[in-house]
This record gives structure tokens, C-alpha cells and sequence, in this order.
């Protein structure tokens, strides 16, 4: 089976949901609220698929970007039967290609993932904070 890996605008929410659903990020996205997902889509200005022969989505990498100096990596994706194909190493490669040299691409990891994107040549940090949804201030 071959992959294209390309980046892809218009990408639906119900194709976000099939692909991240089959997954272990689907837990942690909001895959039952269609019209949330695809506003999360429409403002990204970075998505590069991957599809398998038959243009079914088998993986996605999905940023924020100021193209110049950081893109935020929001969610990396494979379906897990399409996992172990060097799918998510393609298409972080794809999107560095696309961002151009200057531009560092930064995520927060699923714990249990670190070990992929060490694999994969992202330098591991402990400096990252983030506030949780719930916090209003």
C-alpha cells in the first residue's frame, strides 16, 4: 500500500473524526461535537494528510502557524491499523518541508507517545505548561 502525504485544505470534520477516532488521540478530542471539530479545522492553517491508495485518510497532522518562526503541532494522527508504516514520521517531514527551515514545529505529546517522537528526532523538554479549559479566571 502506498501513502500520499500532501497538505490538504477543506479537510471535513466527519473525515477528522473517522481518522482521530480509529486512534489514541480520539479520547482526548471532542469527536461528538461535529460542528466544534470543524470550526478546530477551519481555523488551522496548517493540515497535511495522509492517504492510503483508495484516498481514505489514514493519518493527519494538524497546526497553527505564523510561517516564520513556530507551528503549534495540534494533533498527529494514524489510524491504528495504518500504525508502525512511518506514517507520522512522513507526515511530520511533510510538514517541515512546507514550513521551511526557519520555522520549529513544537507539540505536547500524549503520555506514552514520547517515545515516537524521540524515534521521530523531536528534542524532548520538561518546560511546558499549559492552561487547562476549565480555569477561568
Amino acid at each position: 500500500m502506498s501513502i500520499i502525504c500532501a497538505q490538504e485544505t477543506g479537510l471535513t470534520a466527519e473525515e477528522y473524526i473517522a481518522c482521530v477516532g480509529q486512534s489514541a488521540l480520539g479520547p482526548t478530542r471532542p469527536l461528538g461535537n461535529t460542528e466544534r471539530v470543524q470550526a478546530m479545522l477551519d481555523n488551522s492553517n496548517l493540515v497535511v494528510t495522509a492517504r492510503d491508495d483508495s484516498g481514505r485518510l489514514v493519518g493527519l497532522f494538524r497546526g497553527m502557524t505564523d510561517w516564520n518562526w513556530i507551528c503549534y503541532c495540534a494533533d498527529m494522527a494514524v489510524v491504528e491499523t495504518s500504525q508502525g508504516q512511518g506514517i507520522g514520521s512522513i507526515m511530520m517531514d511533510k510538514a517541515a518541508e512546507i514550513l521551511g527551515p526557519g520555522c520549529t514545529i513544537t507539540l505536547l505529546a500524549l503520555p506514552g507517545a514520547e517515545g515516537f517522537y524521540k524515534a521521530i528526532g523531536l528534542t524532548q523538554t520538561s518546560a511546558a505548561f499549559y492552561r487547562d479549559r476549565t480555569h477561568r479566571t
